[in-house]
């Protein structure tokens, strides 16, 4: 009879290491990977978390940018009469704390301005801005 030699494929089990009480050495990394994801979740949760903080932000901006432009359209159409008033109505409902102004421009125009504090999703930062557009529309 010849040599047994495992066949291909076959699992072989790593060497024993006498200083590990005669476990394997797969069996002394047991817990690393949970450890390794707890050591990274938090990071992962704050990057999610910024990331969907700054969504909200985008989409903040480009709704009182939109707000602003149908309110300028109106102030530019009917001279100010209702310029605030259609940009309220165009806000979403998330938005209506928003302030908006109107008013003259320097160059025998108007101006609509849509202002909101920053959306924050975790106050807890203590960031205290507030998102502005002002649209000007020329006088026609």
């Amino acid at each position: 009879m010849g040599v047994l030699r495992p066949r291909c494929g076959a699992f072989r089990r790593g060497p024993r290491w006498p200083l590990a009480g005669g476990r394997s050495r797969r069996d002394g990394d047991r817990g690393g990977p949970l450890l390794e994801f707890a050591a990274m979740f938090p990071i992962l949760l704050m990057v999610a978390v910024l990331a969907i903080e700054a969504f909200l932000s985008f989409v903040a901006v480009e709704r009182l940018e939109s707000a602003a432009r149908a309110g300028a359209r109106v102030a530019g159409a009917e001279r100010l009469e209702g310029a605030e008033a259609t940009a309220r109505e165009s806000l979403p409902s998330w938005l209506d704390e928003a302030t908006v102004t109107s008013g003259g421009n320097d160059h025998d125009g108007f101006y609509v301005q849509v202002s909101h504090p920053l959306p924050i999703v975790f106050p807890s930062a203590g960031l205290d801005l507030a998102l502005t557009r002002r649209v000007d529309m020329p006088d026609v």
